[in-house]
C-alpha cells in the first residue's frame, strides 16, 4: 500500500511540475494590453516573398509597442509583440516590409591568407555588413513615411499586402 502511495504522489508532483514547466504563459509587461491572432501575407508580384521582416507601426496614438512578423517560405507571418507575445494589440497601423541580401562572396575568406591586401579587403567587408548588400523590396514599402500600406486590426485579423516589383537596390555603405 505505501509503495502505492508513494507511487502516486511521485506521479502527482510530476504532473504539476510539467504543466507549471511547461506553460506557454508568458508573464506581461505592467500596462501591457490583451493581443489578438494576426497572421500576414506577403507577396511580390504576385507571388510569396519569403524570409521579409514586417514591422507594424501604430497610428492611432497607441503606444509603440514592437509588433513584428517574418514570413516563412509561403509568405505568411505570424505577429508577434515585442517578439514573444502571439498577435498583436488592437489598433491602427502602417505596414513596413523589408527584406535584404548580401553578396556572400565578399564575406568569404581569401583562399591564401598570407595575401595581406585580400585579407585586409576581406576584414573590412566583414566589418561594413552593408558592402554589396541589397534592398530586395522597393523602398515605399520600407518606409512608415512612404509605405500605401495599412492595417486596422480590431479582432483577429488575417491579410495579404503585396510588396510590388522585384528589386535589387544596393543599400549604401
Amino acid at each position: 500500500m505505501t509503495h502505492k502511495l508513494l507511487l502516486t504522489t511521485c506521479f502527482v508532483v510530476t504532473g504539476l511540475v510539467f504543466h507549471t514547466g511547461c506553460s506557454s504563459a508568458k508573464p506581461r509587461p505592467a500596462g501591457f494590453p490583451d493581443t489578438v491572432s494576426c497572421i500576414i501575407t506577403i507577396t511580390q508580384e504576385g507571388s510569396p516573398l519569403a524570409g521579409a521582416r514586417v514591422s507594424l507601426i501604430p497610428t492611432d496614438g497607441a503606444k509603440d509597442w514592437l509588433v513584428s512578423a517574418l514570413t516563412d517560405g509561403s509568405g505568411v507571418g505570424k505577429v508577434y509583440t515585442y517578439g514573444q507575445f502571439e498577435g498583436a494589440p488592437k489598433g491602427k497601423y502602417k505596414v513596413i516590409v523589408n527584406k535584404t541580401e548580401s553578396d556572400p562572396s565578399q564575406f568569404t575568406p581569401p583562399a591564401d591568407e598570407s595575401d595581406s591586401a585580400a585579407m585586409a579587403a576581406f576584414s573590412r567587408n566583414v566589418q561594413n555588413e552593408k558592402l554589396n548588400s541589397y534592398a530586395l523590396v522597393e523602398a515605399v514599402y520600407s518606409t512608415v513615411g512612404n509605405t500605401p500600406h495599412e492595417l486596422e486590426i480590431t479582432g483577429k485579423t488575417t491579410q495579404t499586402f503585396d510588396v510590388g516589383k522585384k528589386v535589387k537596390d544596393k543599400l549604401p555603405n
